[in-house]
């Protein structure tokens, strides 16, 4: 009478450490969390291509760009952009608020788009659309009574999950170095063709010294040999930990 074979402890403990080994080289060669944030960056450059077209359309049929009021399902509490001087003596130069369609305070947007995008990870993350405030106002003003009925131009602030993405440096926004001072803290977006992403002048660099020291152009602190860290302002650079010297 023949017995069949069975599989011994060793034979078995090699073919689970050979499929453990596969495992390991499978997520390290397709790495899924990093094919996921690279699908998700897809889909953010086809939401903001799409709205620039929309925007054009709409620029086609009544003469100015979509307000705070016709965008934003937060519109209703704006933040005020100041330009420069101090305090709320300041120009009030332009307003910002949030976008997506999947808000119930989301406006309508037909025929244009049927609703407006979401950031694939809203609300850890969101698009920010900013437009010119009314002329005249000082920072000082509510922000409610700055919105601007017909603007001018816009821009719409994005981020990317890959950080080495070339579009990051396509746009001029390396280590989210795009946005509203001082603290910026975007790396993509699109504009009206009249305007142009605000950016940092001035990056920082965390020290050998611990300290947070304005080195000029990235292109410039990277040949910094006491930098540790770049930062795309001086508050960004602040929340290094240990704390830098210096930083409230």
């Amino acid at each position: 009478m023949k017995t069949k074979k069975a599989f011994t402890l060793m034979e078995l403990l090699i073919v689970i450490a050979i499929i453990a080994l596969i495992a390991v080289v499978a997520l390290v060669l397709f790495n899924p969390m990093k094919q996921i944030g690279k699908s998700y960056d897809a889909r953010r450059k086809h939401d903001l291509a799409e709205f620039q077209k929309a925007m054009e359309d709409y620029y086609n049929d009544k003469g100015c760009y979509p307000a705070l009021t016709d965008t934003c399902y937060d519109s209703s509490s704006p933040t005020n952009v100041c330009g420069p001087g101090v305090g709320g003596n300041r120009p009030l130069e332009s307003q910002t608020c949030h976008i997506c369609g999947d808000e119930s305070d989301s406006p309508p947007f037909s025929p244009y788009l049927a609703k407006f995008p979401c950031d694939p990870e809203h609300k850890q993350k969101q698009y920010l659309y900013e437009v010119p405030a009314v002329s005249g106002l000082l920072c000082s003003a509510p922000p409610i009574s700055g919105i601007e009925p017909c603007p001018q131009y816009y821009r719409v602030y994005s981020n990317l999950s890959n950080q080495s993405d070339l579009a990051i440096e396509e746009v001029g926004c390396i280590l989210e170095g795009c946005g509203i001072a001082p603290n910026y803290g975007y790396d993509y977006g699109v504009t009206s063709p009249n305007e142009k992403l605000k950016k940092t002048s001035s990056y920082y660099c965390y020290t050998k010294s611990s300290t947070c020291d304005n080195c000029g152009t990235y292109e410039h602190c990277i040949t910094v040999q006491t930098c540790l860290d770049i930062y795309s302002s001086g508050p960004n650079c602040c929340l290094h930990q240990p704390k830098p010297i210096g930083c409230s």
